[in-house]
């Protein structure tokens, strides 16, 4: 399975792009979201989700683990397929969607190409306990506000970009016991303690 690709990108349409990676082109599919961060013929880093289908193997590439968890988490709702869920992406924001289903925000998740009443419906039923979970993992109340958890999301992809795992990055922020008002920037420099003092430097 392909995880993760590192190459000059080509786009072929808004949402398929072409990744050389020394010669060797790899067709992946992308969201608006990570389509609106890459320049054509630029070097880029995607984190990769590979389906496996009988005529088949698909990509689809991410710019941030917050991505492409949300990706993989929509794909395992009955009903919900890569394409569904690309849509998802390319509409909200992985925070704003995650609040949407803690919220039971219908109307929200319904703005979503593709998503009708009955759709919502199922994705609130069968994600909101799983998104509940991953928020209290955080040290992140469901019931703060989404700029909050916009903080707690940029830290962690800070920390992502300077090496460290998503285990790390997430068991650092975990441990700070956030308040409301704490900025990405305060996140940051207090897991950055955190993982000095425990070691992982």
């Amino acid at each position: 399975m392909i995880g993760r690709l590192r190459g000059k990108v080509h786009f072929i349409s808004d949402d398929e792009l072409l990744v050389d990676v020394h010669g060797v082109g790899y067709l992946v599919n992308v969201p608006a979201s990570t389509a609106s961060l890459l320049a054509d013929g630029k070097e880029t880093v995607l984190l990769v989700s590979t389906y496996v289908r009988e005529d088949a193997i698909v990509l689809y590439g991410f710019a941030t683990e917050g991505e492409k968890e949300l990706f993989d988490l929509l794909n395992t709702v009955s009903g919900v397929g890569p394409k569904l869920a690309l849509s998802v992406l390319s509409t909200l924001s992985p925070d704003s969607f995650c609040q949407a289903i803690l919220e039971g925000n219908l109307q929200r998740l319904t703005k979503v190409p593709g998503i009708g009443k009955r759709t919502g419906e199922r994705l609130i039923v069968e994600l909101k306990d799983k998104i509940a979970k991953r928020y209290t993992a955080l040290g992140v109340s469901p019931g703060i506000s989404s700029r909050v958890s916009d903080s707690v999301s940029e830290a962690i992809e800070a920390l992502l970009a300077l090496g460290y795992s998503a285990s790390e990055a997430e068991e650092a922020v975990a441990h700070l016991n956030l308040e409301g008002t704490e900025s990405t920037e305060s996140i940051i420099r207090r897991a950055l303690g955190f993982l000095v003092k425990t070691g992982n430097v």
